[in-house]
């Protein structure tokens, strides 16, 4: 699951690429076109991300006994940065859908 949303938000990031290309050359509709593409492969992403942490956080709950004392269950923080690019990559997302033909 973790591999699945860092490919979605490369996939987001190369579809604002490609966007961001055919709106220099073709038309700048088309970046915004585009931004739509980027929002729906971060919010993928982000999907991924939390039901991948969700997963985990269960798993290691299941093993905990009674008489234990509770583990740390805080995620990593490479997940917290792939959470927080997430977030930023579906707000500028967000922003070339909405403006991308008036940003180029």
């Amino acid at each position: 699951m973790q591999k699945k949303s860092g490919l979605l938000l490369l996939l987001a990031w190369l579809a604002g690429l490609v966007g961001l290309i055919l709106g220099l050359v073709v038309e700048p509709l088309w970046f915004a076109r585009f931004g739509s593409l980027v929002v729906l492969f971060s919010l993928m992403s982000e999907y991924f991300l939390l039901h991948g942490e969700l997963n985990i956080l269960y798993a290691r709950l299941s093993k905990i006994d009674s008489d234990d004392d509770i583990p740390d269950l805080s995620p990593s923080k490479w997940h917290i940065k792939k959470v927080l690019f997430s977030h930023l990559t579906i707000i500028t997302g967000t922003l070339i859908w909405g403006f991308g033909d008036l940003l180029l």
